[in-house]
This record gives C-alpha cells, structure tokens and sequence, in this order.
C-alpha cells in the first residue's frame, strides 16, 4: 500500500454529520460511531444541520427520515443544490420509511445507502470508516498534488533564477551567444537601458510576445519605460532605476506595465549597473519576469479572504437581533458602500403584492429619493424582468452595464425613465431571497456613483448573503408574528373571559333568586309573571352562553379542517322572515325599524343553519351598531349569484379598519363600548367561502355600513367536503 493508499496519521480528522430530532437516537449513534479517526457532529433539525453546512464540509451525512419542519429527502435535496455540498454522500437511517416507495425516493434524493432501524452498529460502523477512508485518501491526494505543483514550481523559480543570475553576471563576448540565452526565456523580457538617460539600449524577443511592444518600439520611442509604466507605480520605478544607476549592487521590484493592448501586466524586474562590452560606458542589465498569473492568484487569495470575512461579518451581525426592522438596518449598512451604492429589499405579501422593505444608500437623501420613486412606480408583477423574473424563477438576474435598453424595460413611462437616467446607475444584480424552500423576496443591488461593474463573482458573494439575510428576515418575522399571535391570543383569552362571565352573572342571580322563593314556601303569593320574567331572562343569558361557546367550537372546526357543510334546498325569504321574527325583541328594545326587501320563490341550495348563522351575525351587528336607526335587509338575485345586504345607519367603520374586521379575533372598536369575542365576522367569512361565496362591506364613518354577502345559487361544496382548513392554515 502507498502512501496515497494508507492513509496518513497526519491527515485532518474529518466531520461525520449526523441528523436526527430525537436526543436517544443522536445519543445511540454517537455511542455506536465513537471512533478517534473521526468527530462526531450531530444536528437535531434540517435547519440545523444545513446552517452547520454552510461553513463545513464533513465526509458523510447520517440523516433521519422522519423529521419536524424539514424532513431528511427536504434537507437532502437542498443539501444537493449547493455546488459546494451536493458531492457529500448521505446515508438515509429510519425505522418508519421502511416502503420501497420511500427507499426509491431516498436513493432519488441522493442517497448513498438506506438504513433500517434497528441497525447493526458493526456493519454501520464499518460503512462510516469506509467513507471516512474514502474522504482522508481523497484528502492524501490532494496534498500530493498540491506538494507537486510546488515542487514544479520551485524547481521553476530556481531555474529562472539560475537564469537571471547567469544573465546579470557572465560578461557575454559573443553577441549571437547572447541573443541565444535572451531567446530561449520565454516567460521573461531581457533588456538594457542607457545608465544615464534609463533609455533602452536593448530588448530580446520576448518583449514583443509579453509587451505588444517591437524592438523598435522600445529603443526608438523617447522615455519609453516611463510612458509605458502604470501611473500609480511610476514613481517607485524612476526611484529604483536611479538607485541601480548609483552602481549600489542589484536592485528588484515589482511593477505594472501597459501592453500595447491596453492591457495591465505584472512584471518583477531585477537591473544592476555593468559596463559594454569595452568596458567604457555604463548600462542597466535587466531582466523583467511576467508575474501577472501569480499576481492574479494572488488576488483571488485575497478575494476569497476578504469574502470569507464579509460573509462571516454578515453572520454576525444578523444573527444579533430578532428585529425586523433593526435587522434590516443592520443588512442595509453591511452591505452599503461596502458591496454596492443602493440596497433594495423587495418582500411579496400576503396578496402576491411586491412591497420594498429596505431601500438605502449612503446618502439619506438619495435613499429617500429612491424610496419615493419605488412608491410610485412600484415592481410589475406581469415583468419578465427584475424582481418580478427572479421571483417566479428564483434565479439570479447579473446587469454588468446598465444601458438605456435596460432602463425602457424597466420604466413605467416616459416621466419614470427621464428619473431612472437622472440615477446614473453603472451596474447592477437581483438575487433571490429564499427560507424554508420558498422565495418571499429578492434583494436589489445597483452602482451608481462608485462606477462599480458588477461580476459572476459579486453574484455568488451576493448570494450567499441573501442565504443569511433571508434567514434573518424570516426568523425575524416569524418572531414578531409569533409575539403578535400570543398578544391576540392573551387579548382573546382575557375578552373570552369577560364575555362568558357577562352572561353567566345575570344567570346566577336570576337562579338564587328563585332559589329564595322556593325556600320561603309561600310560592302561592308569588305571582306568575315574576317567574316568567326571571325564566325569560335566564333563557336570555343561557342562548348568549351558548352563542358565545358555538363561536368558539366553529372556530376550532375551521382550525381542524372540520367545517362541515350540510346543503339543503329551501326559500331564502321564509328564512329571512323567520330570523327577524326572533329579532323583534331586541329591534323594538334598540328602537330600529326593520326594513326588507326580499323577492318571493327564490330558492336557494345551501347549508340552512349556516347561512342562518350568518344572516343573524350580520342582522346582530347592524342592531348593536346601528344606533337606533332604520335597519334595512335587501336580497337580489342576478345570473345564478344571489346578494343579500344588510345595512344600518349607525356609527360606520373607518376605511382602515374595512379589511382588518374580517380577521379572526378582530374587532372594529373597542370591547370598552362593545361587547364580542371578535370572531363573528370570521366566521361569517368561513361559511362563505366554503358555499363559494365572499362577503365585502361599503361603509363611512357615522353614515352607516352595508354588509353585502354574494352567494352562487347552489353551495360549491357537498356534504364531504370540509371547509375553512385551508384559511385557518
């Protein structure tokens, strides 16, 4: 066995990933695996282990199937997306998904191997070390190759030197000698300059090749090497040339060097003073390597490093804050001037609306500028370019130059592009923004005064920062919408209270009360309307209770999916006429006159209690809201769809508050004034939308609001069919 076959002790201890949400599973397996060849990382979620992956690489994954949130194949196939970590083989270990169904999916996913539980922890050991074997023979020949390369290369160094020291110190007598040694480097510029005037005196062949310059070019041409030197180095390139003319040994420096192209090069020149070959006159020798490849690696080096440290700075600085908002800002000053002049955060809401979040730059000024601009000229949702594109293809859109054909395809109008070309955007790039497997959003980045020319590689550093910034974002929001679901729940609960006590107080009452008079055994001079007036008033309070505890059974049903319809076909007038019967009461103690307008024989097939349900809602509300005034019930019936409004004229509901008053626990105005849970109006909305219809109100501030519900003639779902899961979710 070599030495690439046996694997070497001082190869790295690889990473083992091992996924799984239950602690006696990690536990088990890290008792089974324990081995010093290796480490042992556990993760407990998808989400865990892909942030664990973002900086590492381990040899192998040991993942659970059956997994919370993001289940083993969702993890695995996102794992497979990365360029990065889809080469990383997986083992699936479940003891449920035991199906060839779910086998063939795993394999499908990526799998190397499909494990049922319970395991023999010999042979799953066995397959770890094979692995691991696998990942430290690969690691052994990486080094062999990278220990090649620079034994190539400093074999090669040394061969340039020998040859640059050869070149500076033998005294050539033989001019075609000379022209022999200058000729056979083909990587290097062999030259002489006057001492006196740094002219060339002599340049080999190679010039042409590295330079685009001829021999002629450089002799011929006054203050050459300075016309040709890049401006910047110019100065540090005179001051080693006269340091060499002093005759104080061998000087070497670095410089950069205008081809005839255009083109910058890196060159690493070495000169010292010598006399011709008379011995009379003085000249420079030197010789001037092109190092530009190496300058290059360099450069890459140090661009890997100094994104590295961006993204770990992003890392950092998003995970410091559950803030939306101040998350945002964090985002905004990580990403502004350092990346580009303006960030634009695009987020799609609730109704496929595109909103801009964040837009910021540098200068308020311009960051309210743009704001203002995205306000008025908001993103096309039909574009086939921008963010809109990105959105639906969750792809990455690169704009290395911003032309005026890009900006016609962005602009709304004529006014609109005359503003995009006042901006002066150079360049620009869309990434999406992408948690828990779905784009929410994009982020925007666009130069502008910097003159920046955006590149491949600012979208890959740009992407991996939408990575982190959309899973701040998400997490951020999902905190605040956690903190705004147990403030409306603590709400609900403290209203639900309130509301089951009002009703159960005057019933207590009322029962002591005839508790008393059954005690004091003279029944016989009670008089019977004091028992009728008591048993009215506890009947009154015990269907209150009874409303208030069927709300909230509905109210679990359409969490559960179990909102049964039960369609029947019946006269839509009768049933108006029936529910107003039993509000007579409560209209003459409100002092409303009911107004109807009902057409006869229209027949209708719905759920009968349910559209009952939501006739008195809506008939309670305008009673309770309608200050007194005439209350009005109109039915019409066009085209297959019935509409049924129901409208007051009492104290309105503010333009704001139109939308917002159909949510679950949501109310219009306060409990101070009003009593109710909040959920009628809900309620209201789930029964609609289960018989196909939709309800939607009209309304002004102390001028009344109309209620006006749109039905199809027959219910779009049948008996089987279970409504409100889908909204409740």
């Amino acid at each position: 066995m070599n030495e690439i076959d046996k694997p070497s002790s001082s190869l790295k201890k690889f990473d083992v990933l091992i996924v799984d949400d239950r602690e006696e599973n990690l536990l088990a397996l890290d008792v089974a695996l324990g081995s010093p060849n290796y480490n042992l990382v556990k993760a407990t979620s998808g989400d865990q282990a892909l942030r664990y992956l973002l900086d590492h690489s381990p040899a192998l994954i040991l993942m659970d199937v059956q997994m919370p949130a993001l289940d083993g194949f969702e993890t695995a196939a996102l794992i497979k997306q990365s360029e990065r970590t889809r080469e990383i083989p997986i083992i699936f270990i479940t003891a449920i998904n035991t199906d060839e169904r779910f086998i063939h999916q795993g394999y499908k996913h990526g799998a190397v191997d499909y494990i049922y539980k319970p395991y023999d922890t010999h042979i799953l050991k066995s397959k770890v070390e094979v692995f691991i074997e696998l990942a430290q023979k690969n690691e052994a020949l990486l080094r062999a190759e990278r220990q090649l390369r620079e034994g190539e290369r400093r074999e090669r160094d040394r061969q340039i030197a020998m040859l640059e020291l050869r070149s500076l110190r033998r005294e050539q007598t033989q001019q075609k000698k000379y022209l022999d040694l200058v000729d056979g480097i083909d990587h290097a510029i062999v030259w002489s300059a006057n001492a006196q005037t740094l002219n060339p005196l002599f340049v080999g062949s190679k010039a042409e090749i590295i330079t685009g310059f001829n021999h002629d070019q450089w002799v011929t041409e006054k203050d050459f090497i300075a016309n040709h030197t890049f401006p910047a180095d110019l100065t540090r390139v005179l001051a080693a040339m006269h340091e060499a003319q002093q005759g104080k040994g061998d000087v070497a420096f670095e410089h950069r060097f205008i081809t005839a192209h255009n083109k910058v090069i890196w060159l690493h020149t070495g000169m010292r003073l010598a006399s011709d070959d008379e011995g009379t006159v003085d000249e420079l020798r030197c010789l001037s390597v092109d190092i530009t490849r190496l300058k290059e690696a360099e450069d890459a080096v140090k661009e890997s490093k100094n994104r590295s440290d961006f993204l770990a700075e992003a890392s950092l600085t998003l995970s410091k804050s559950l803030n939306c908002e101040a998350t945002l800002a964090q985002l905004g000053r990580l990403v502004v001037p350092r990346l580009a002049d303006y960030l634009i955060i695009d987020q799609r809401d609730e109704h496929g609306e595109i909103n801009s979040i964040l837009v910021t730059h540098s200068d308020s000024a311009k960051a309210d500028f743009a704001r203002s601009l995205l306000e008025r000229y908001p993103v096309k949702l039909d574009s086939s370019f921008g963010s809109a594109k990105v959105l639906r293809t969750s792809k990455p859109e690169l704009y290395p130059e911003i032309t005026d054909k890009i900006l016609e395809r962005i602009a709304h109008n004529e006014d609109h592009l005359k503003i995009l070309k006042e901006l002066q955007l150079k360049s620009g790039m869309i990434v999406p923004l992408i948690a828990r497997g779905k784009v929410f959003g994009t982020m925007r980045f666009f130069s502008a005064e910097s003159g920046r020319h955006f590149t491949l590689e600012d979208v890959q550093i740009a992407e991996d920062l939408s990575l982190r910034a959309a899973a701040a974002i998400d997490n951020a929001q999902l905190y605040e919408q956690s903190q705004a679901a147990i403030r409306v729940r603590d709400e609900f609960l403290s209203i639900a209270s309130h509301e089951l006590q009002t009703p159960l107080t005057p019933l207590r009452i009322n029962t002591q009360g005839l508790m008393r008079l059954l005690t004091t055994k003279s029944l016989a001079n009670v008089k019977p309307e004091k028992f009728e007036k008591l048993l009215q008033m506890t009947d009154r309070q015990i269907s209150k209770l009874s409303r208030l505890i069927d709300d909230m059974l509905d109210i679990s049903r359409i969490s559960s999916g179990k909102f049964i319809l039960q369609p029947e076909t019946f006269d839509l007038k009768e049933l108006v006429y029936d529910i107003t019967d039993r509000f007579s009461n409560e209209l003459l103690s409100a002092g409303s006159e009911l107004r109807l307008n009902i057409p006869e024989g229209l027949l209708v097939h719905w759920d009968r209690l349910r559209i009952e349900q939501v006739i008195i809602n809506l008939l309670g509300n305008a009673i309770k809201y309608g200050a007194g005034k005439p209350v009005t019930i109109s039915v019409n019936s066009n085209e297959g769809r019935v509409q049924i409004s129901i409208q007051d004229e009492g104290i309105g509901i503010a333009k704001k508050d139109q939308n917002r008053i159909f949510g679950r626990f949501e109310r219009a105005v306060s409990n101070s004034y009003f009593a109710g849970l909040g959920l009628g109006l809900y309620i209201v909305t789930q029964i609609l939308e289960a018989h196909g219809g939709n309800i939607r109100v009209e309304s002004e501030l102390q001028q009344g609001s109309t209620f006006i519900v749109d039905l199809p003639l027959q219910a779009l779902q049948s008996k089987s069919q279970s409504a409100g899961a889908g909204s409740a979710a």
